[in-house]
């Protein structure tokens, strides 16, 4: 949207309203066009993802991107057409009932035609542009992405996989206890989900019976050893067997 206003206003004035935004769309509309399909493929992409929260996500995406890019073309170069026909008419933005007068809106300077830059455009002419062209700011800027881009190659394989359920709850939650207390005393991994699609409920409850019975083999397995290891030591099987009452 920014981009198709200020296109707009670099047209020249001479030129009709219309003209204007016709030479303005000739100018961005096709950068406008590319960059909103790339984004819509990208997220569609996303669509064919078999987790369901991603898949609904990426649809919402692209939908939103679509409807965003169809709104910029039509909708916003309407409501362009009426601001600049107010600006013209020198009324006011947030009440266009008032009506400002031409001597308070004269100290618009108008240069070749075209409306003089503003500040931010003479920054990035007047200052900007021109230290990013000396040679030293090239080489200095050219070696610190260099090495910006090294190290995130570098540090890309400690990188732990998944999201810490601390980071994904507000910070004034009252789980962000637990998960803390989870994470320092009884990590042993990281959760187990079963994602199945057009499922028999009977044959599904079938497998979850033997695993149930294959975990509580193993946990008998486990409880002899313990109790020759620790039987002696009361305190031990005790603890090990409050931790397990939240296991099993």
């Amino acid at each position: 949207m920014c981009i198709l206003v200020h296109a707009v206003k670099r047209q020249p004035q001479e030129l009709p309203l219309e003209g204007r935004i016709s030479n303005a769309l000739v100018e961005v509309g096709p950068s406008i066009t590319l960059a909103s399909l790339s984004e819509v493929l990208a997220f569609a992409v996303g669509s064919f993802i078999s987790m369901p929260a991603c898949r609904v996500f990426s649809m919402f995406a692209a939908l939103a991107v679509l409807l965003d890019f169809l709104l910029q073309v039509t909708a916003f170069v309407a409501l362009i057409v009426f601001d600049i026909s107010r600006a013209e008419d020198n009324r006011v933005d947030c009440f266009p009932c008032l009506k400002v007068p031409s001597s308070s809106v004269e100290s618009v300077e108008v240069v070749g035609n075209r409306r003089s830059p503003g500040l931010l455009a003479r920054y990035m002419e007047e200052v900007h542009a021109r230290v990013l062209s000396l040679c030293g700011v090239k080489v200095v800027v050219i070696a610190v992405f260099t090495t910006f881009a090294l190290a995130s190659i570098a540090l890309c394989t400690r990188i732990e996989p998944g999201l810490e359920q601390q980071i994904a709850l507000p910070q004034d939650s009252y789980l962000q206890g637990y998960f803390n207390d989870v994470s320092e005393y009884l990590r042993i991994g990281p959760p187990l989900y079963f994602v199945v699609k057009d499922y028999n409920y009977r044959y599904i409850i079938i497998i979850l019976v033997k695993m149930i019975d294959d975990l509580m083999k193993l946990k008998r397995a486990v409880d002899e050893v313990i109790f020759r290891e620790f039987g002696e030591h009361t305190e031990y099987y005790y603890f090990y067997d409050f931790v397990l009452s939240y296991c099993f």
